[in-house]
Order: C-alpha cells, then structure tokens, then sequence
C-alpha cells in the first residue's frame, strides 16, 4: 500500500502542531478567541443542560472520538491510499540452440573414451542440464539429417532422447543413408530454426568425419548466416584418425579396413569446419581427447549465456473511497451526537410547558 498525495500528511501534521500550540497559548493566556454564532450558543447550552438532565458523559466521548475518527479518515482519503501490484513478463528474447550429433559409423573410433559416441552423448548431456531459459532440441545425421528432438524447455525429455542415440539411430545400411551429410545437416537446422523469430540462434554440429555426401557445407553454411544462425563445429577425433570397431555376425570386434587391407581411419575436414564457423559467426573447436570436449561445450555455453529481461507492468488501484466513506459514516454519527443534547432540550422543555 503507497500513498499517491503522502505530503497530506505533513500538512495535516503541521495543522495539528498549530492548532495544538493555539489551544496551549489559549489555557495559558485565559484568552479565548472565537466567533459568537447564536445557533452554536444554544447549542452549547443544551449540551450543558442536557448532562445535568442524563447524567452521562459517553456520549460526549464517544462524540468527540468519532469527531477524531472522521479527521483520521478523511486525512487517509485525501492521501489517496493505492494497491500497487506488479506483473513481472519474461521477455521473448533467448537463445535457442539445436545440437546437431553426427551418427556414423566412424563416432565408435575408441580414441575418445570409451568411444566418440559415448563421449560426445556424456558432454552434451552435462551442457544441456546447465541450460536455463535456453531451448534446445537435437538432430542426428549420417547421409540424411534426422529430428531426435524438437525444441524444448524440458532438459529431461531432451536429455532422454540424447541417451537413446547410437550409431543404429539412421540405419546406414539402407541406400542414401551412410555417409556424412554436414551440409544437408545445416540446411536441416536452417528449417527448425523457423519459429525462432525473435530469439539467438545456435547451431552446434559435432562430427568426426569429411562431408561427402549433400549439400556443400559453405553454401549451407551462408544459407545459415543469411537466417541468422550462429554455427560453432566441434571436429571429433585425431587429425590424423583412428581405426573404427566392427562387430561381426559372430560378435567377434574387429576394424575396418581398406579394399588393399589397410586399417581404414575416419578423419575429418578441419578447415571445412573452420570456414563453416567463420562464415556464420561462430566458432570452431578441436576435440582430440574427453577433456577438449568438455571445454569446447563449457565455451559455447559461457559464449551464449541467456540475456534474461523482464518487463514489469505496475498497477495502481485506489482505496480512497473506503476511507472517505467510513469519514463521512463517522462525521454523520458525529453530527447526530452532537444534535442529540439539543433534541432533548427541547423535549424536556416541551414536557414542562405541558406540565
């Protein structure tokens, strides 16, 4: 509760301090100041009379008090009391942030631990529970870029369908589906992206290997600036590769190789990856080990760090109109009790002279 006129209040004190010190001078002196008016005479003498005729003196208290409660009162009103209630909105503005996972074949490469798979599945878990305010959804590609989740508020359910995801989440084996698509992944994210009109927009693809199939990764990556899209790109892996584990029909673990026998190695296009971030104003980060991982999702998330505004909406109702009420209610019966010795006067009076 707040007061719109709160200086009411200084005035009314200041009154109060003079009219206080005017009837100290008044005792003090003997001096009495006032207007001679006959109605307010005969008033005056019936109140006299009338407490020699009743005897009773709560009337005159219980006048005076409301008197007292009628000034309170009307002071209050003049103040102007009001209810102040705040309606706190959150603004549109965020950061919404589709993480694009690469499911080759090639991300069971055990030179992360215990394979790149599980390592990127580990890392982007951990990024996505210290989200706040962000939403975040995740696409999956090998030849073809697929939804695994749309874009959420809830990290659980999000952070579900992220430990669901293997390399059998696209079936490679079906035709058009293997290979390493990067650009059709962007273009993909590109689309998601549509409802996103009024908030930041992140793109953070993890792969381990060389486009070679799709779209080109440049063109999808300027089809993404031109959307206002930001792309940071984690290569997964050693430059130089790693042999990647098969498992066969018997379950015996072996590695894949070259046509002339050699131990085939996933290696992927570090400067396609860089360009693909410089191009959409993002970043470009090497995953060579778990612990370069860790610190390229705890960059981008420090990077894109939600700006949270609110819009506070203020509300004033007044509440004069209580206490003005109760003033007027007060003063009337004031009034009344200050009529009634005059009343009885002439009652009294009427009576004798039937007498």
């Amino acid at each position: 509760m707040e007061f719109a006129n709160d200086y009411i209040f200084i005035i009314a004190g200041i009154l109060t301090i003079v009219v206080g010190a005017f009837s100290y001078w008044q005792k003090r002196t003997k001096k009495v100041v006032a207007i001679r008016i006959p109605f307010l005479e005969d008033l005056k003498r019936a109140q006299r009379q009338s407490r020699l005729i009743t005897g009773e003196r709560l009337m005159i208290w219980s006048r005076n008090i409301l008197f007292i409660l009628t000034i309170i009162l009307l002071v209050i009103a003049l103040a102007r009391p009001q209810k102040i209630s705040e309606e706190k909105q959150m603004s549109k503005n965020g950061v919404d942030i589709l993480i694009a996972l690469d499911v080759s074949e090639s991300m069971l490469a055990e030179d992360l631990q215990p394979n790149r798979m599980e390592a990127a599945k580990k890392y982007i878990d951990k990024f996505v529970a210290e989200l706040k305010n962000d939403r975040v959804g995740l696409e999956v590609f090998a030849g073809k870029p697929f939804t695994q989740s749309p874009m959420s508020f809830d990290y659980n359910v999000v952070r579900y369908y992220l430990s669901e995801i293997s390399t059998d989440t696209i079936n490679q084996q079906y035709r058009g589906l293997g290979g390493t698509a990067i650009g059709d992944a962007i273009i993909s994210a590109v689309n998601r992206f549509k409802n996103s009109k009024e908030r930041t927009k992140v793109l953070v693809l993890l792969t381990d290997g060389e486009a070679n199939v799709g779209v080109d990764p440049i063109i999808a990556a300027e089809h993404a600036r031109s959307n206002g899209i930001k792309i940071y790109t984690i290569g997964l892996g050693k430059k130089d590769g790693a042999p990647i584990p098969i498992t066969t029909p018997t379950g015996e673990k072996v590695f894949a190789r070259n046509p002339d026998g050699s131990l085939f190695k996933s290696a992927f296009d570090e400067e396609t990856l860089k360009n693909i971030a410089k191009i959409s104003g993002g970043q470009y980060f090497y995953a060579g080990d778990n612990n370069s991982l860790k610190k390229s999702l705890d960059t981008i998330n420090s990077l894109e760090k939600t700006k949270i505004e609110t819009d506070v909406s203020v509300t004033r109702e007044d509440h004069f109109w209580e206490f003005l009420l109760g003033g007027f209610l007060s003063g009337t019966m004031a009034v009344l009790l200050l009529f009634i010795p005059f009343i009885l006067q002439n009652s009294v009076l009427k009576n004798k002279n039937n007498l």
